[in-house]
């Protein structure tokens, strides 16, 4: 094992040990297939569950047919989440403004006890509600942006501060304020481990006006990919360092005539696929970057659907509590 995978999965079994341990429990995954056996599970995708009393994380096969809650919040205060690469077993989850840090286990899936890696009242002044995090490709680092200016409204459009927290270390920093910071993903590429890229603007735009590219190392903020002001999501994903071909970029964008479409871009910034969706953005690649899981908010109420790149859609999750994906997880090889 790599000095640093040890190091990360010495650091994590060592901090999370602060709560008892979940246990599994069977069901049907949003509505959609029989009952499982958790024995059988191997996870997959992340997703959020909207009940009448609490918003769960849940843990998910590619079935759909069986799950796991990795954490249930009160109503509106559920925030961002995220699952790292599976080798490293990692799921980042913030409630509140609060960021916490768990893992799991297979055979039967398990969550393990929950460390809290951040609190709202110790950042800074005016800290916020966080939204959008990712796991570094090493298992080392979680990245994510939080609100600032107005502390209670994660879809402010105000200045937004960007956060790297060290999982080895414990030390966290922020690396970029001054900015709407919105959603962010690290680098596809294995020479570039300071890197990450985020949809964003000028603060106070209504939509992001780019797709830019910062150097957490120099400092070096430069605009990626130019898709439109006022027409555009938050919403985006990179393939990962397993995927398949050369690295590529999915984007929900929506037109001018209101309807919404995943567009996916290689890093020339040439458009290679578009696919309608009828409503919907939060979009994730699989492992292989040959398929996306997103939110599609169609007539039957809100849903989860796989896109093969290219072609065709089919149903994953249905249901009007299935609201958001956060992640789908990496293998290696895929």
């Amino acid at each position: 094992m790599p000095t640093y995978r040890f190091l990360a999965a010495l650091a994590i079994s060592a901090t999370l040990a602060v709560t008892a341990s979940a246990g599994p429990p069977a069901g049907k995954g949003g509505g959609k297939g029989e009952k499982g056996d958790p024995a059988d599970f191997q996870p997959e995708i992340l997703y959020q569950y909207n009940g009448r009393k609490s918003q769960d994380v849940r843990l998910t096969d590619i079935s759909g047919s069986s799950y796991v809650t990795v954490h249930s919040a009160a109503q509106a205060q559920l925030d961002g989440f995220v699952a790292s690469d599976e080798e490293f077993a990692m799921i980042a989850y913030a409630e509140a403004g609060d960021v916490y840090l768990t893992s799991w286990t297979a055979s039967p899936v398990t969550i393990g006890a929950k460390t809290l890696i951040s609190a709202r009242v110790d950042r800074a002044p005016g800290s916020g509600r966080v939204h959008w995090m990712e796991f570094s490709p090493d298992g080392t680092r979680l990245v994510f942006t939080e609100s600032s200016s107005e502390p209670d409204n994660l879809w402010s459009n105000d200045a937004r501060r960007l956060w790297v927290y060290d999982i080895v270390s414990g030390d966290l920093a922020p690396v970029l304020w001054d900015f709407s910071i919105l959603d962010v993903a690290w680098s596809p590429f294995d020479s570039e481990d300071n890197v990450v890229f985020f949809t964003g603007g000028a603060v106070g735009v209504e939509y992001p006006e780019h797709l830019y590219r910062f150097d957490m190392g120099t400092g070096e903020l430069t605009p990626f990919l130019d898709y439109g002001e006022h027409f555009t999501s938050r919403y985006f994903d990179i393939t990962g360092r397993h995927a398949q071909g050369a690295p590529k970029i999915v984007m929900a964008y929506k037109e001018a005539d209101g309807r919404d479409y995943i567009r996916i871009y290689n890093f020339s910034g040439n458009r290679l696929n578009e696919s309608w969706m009828s409503r919907g953005d939060i979009l994730s690649f699989d492992c292989s970057g040959t398929r996306v899981v997103g939110k599609d908010e169609g007539s039957t109420g809100t849903n989860l659907t796989i896109t093969e790149l290219g072609g065709s859609v089919s149903g994953f999750l249905s249901g009007r509590g299935v609201h958001s994906v956060s992640d789908w997880m990496s293998r290696n090889p895929c």
